[in-house]
């Protein structure tokens, strides 16, 4: 059996966000490393790992032999091969925001108060943010961080019901809070893709699309930077 290992500080922030003894299902698991980790730390009495491909769960399947803990491996388009009984705490991660939302779509269950879902997108963020409060989902926490100088960022969300309107730059920063390099650097790669835009907003004379996104500029670098 080998050492307990580290994860990347990708699966770390997934990690910090997940509820401390709560049964867990990783969905589109990462060679089942962070489920993996959370079983040879204690941190989760069962884990589940979840892909739709074979090819991962064979390798989650020998990174849990190595590292002797018992992970259930279960082949499953998202969440449909998972029940409410299976896991209290989800991780989606490592995915675009469209798809992390088409699974949440095929899965009514999770909307349900007393389950946790830890996002993390690699893409369409602000897709997601917007779509799972279109759908009631209220992020509870979030952090940012660097690996490979890229910046990330995952979050923790709640099914709450209806929950009125979000402010201007909650699709594009969720629930960061200023004060750290990572989050810094996250509000300036998300600047960049605001601005183009609003270039494109700009050149097509969308003068409304144009107002809007100056102002949610204007509003990151009031509150971030």
């Amino acid at each position: 059996m080998k050492e307990p290992f580290s994860l990347g500080p990708r699966l770390s922030l997934c990690a910090r966000l997940l509820r401390p003894g709560r049964p867990m299902a990783d969905i589109g698991t990462d060679h089942g490393y962070l489920p993996i980790w959370l079983l040879r730390t204690g941190a989760a009495p069962r884990a589940i790992a979840c892909d739709i491909n074979p090819g991962p769960l064979e390798a989650a399947r020998k990174h849990a032999e190595m590292y002797g803990v018992k992970l259930r491996l279960v082949l499953s388009d998202g969440l449909s091969a998972i029940s409410p009984e299976d896991a209290e705490d989800i991780v989606i991660a490592g995915m675009g925001g469209e798809l992390i939302l088409r699974i949440i779509d095929g899965a009514p269950w999770v909307k349900c108060t007393d389950k946790n879902i830890v996002l993390q997108p690699m893409s369409a963020a602000d897709k997601l943010r917007i779509g799972l409060w279109e759908r009631g989902f209220n992020v509870q926490k979030e952090l940012a961080a660097m690996e490979n100088g890229k910046v990330y960022s995952a979050f923790s969300v709640r099914y709450k019901g209806e929950l009125g309107e979000m402010g201007s730059i909650y699709p594009y920063m969720g629930r960061l809070e200023s004060g750290t390099s990572e989050v810094s650097a996250y509000a300036k790669k998300t600047l960049r893709g605001i601005k183009n835009s609003l270039q494109g907003a700009e050149h097509n004379d969308n003068s409304e699309e144009a107002r809007r996104l100056r102002e949610v500029v204007e509003g990151i670098e009031r509150e971030y930077l």
